[in-house]
């Protein structure tokens, strides 16, 4: 009986936990301007600040830090600009025309249990709750296609 209760209030916790951590994380928001291309490698794609001379719009493309277990501004602005760069190589987009940076209040859930035994009586305890204070990196920007001619008469110029 002991060993079968333990097995329930482990698959219990399991459950209970991965519901908590997929409840948690935002997932990214991409609005569909223009044509979509294959999917690229996301070591690919380009981050720019500045409009390319010549280039396509694909899409417009929102992400945050949320669930990314990175800690400190810049971690967390990083797994931003990795987000989007993943997002746009989904999209077949070889760059990212940043828009713009932000911070959002996180809306954390956190879960916790627990199982005990005294004098033969077992108990198991689920407790859930908010975290308040944090905050979360978020970014928006634009996936684009630079064709190749573009960013290389750009890097011409910059030489120059």
């Amino acid at each position: 009986m002991r060993n079968a209760f333990s097995r329930r209030s482990a698959w219990l916790t399991t459950a209970v936990m991965l519901l908590g951590l997929t409840a948690c994380s935002s997932k990214p928001s991409t609005v569909m301007i223009g044509e979509a291309r294959p999917a690229i490698n996301v070591d690919a794609v380009k981050l720019y600040l500045k409009e390319p001379a010549q280039y396509d719009t694909i899409a417009l493309v929102s992400v945050s830090s949320d669930g990314s277990w990175s800690f400190g501004d810049q971690a967390q602005m990083d797994a931003v600009v990795q987000r989007l760069k993943e997002q746009a190589a989904k999209l077949g987009a070889n760059g990212i025309l940043l828009q713009t940076t932000g911070e959002k209040r996180d809306n954390s859930v956190y879960v916790g249990t627990g199982i005990g035994s005294y004098s033969g009586n077992v108990g198991l305890s689920v407790q859930l709750g908010r975290l308040f204070g944090l905050t979360d990196k978020t970014a928006e920007g634009v996936a684009i296609y630079v064709p190749n001619s573009a960013s290389e008469k750009e890097h011409q110029e910059k030489q120059d």
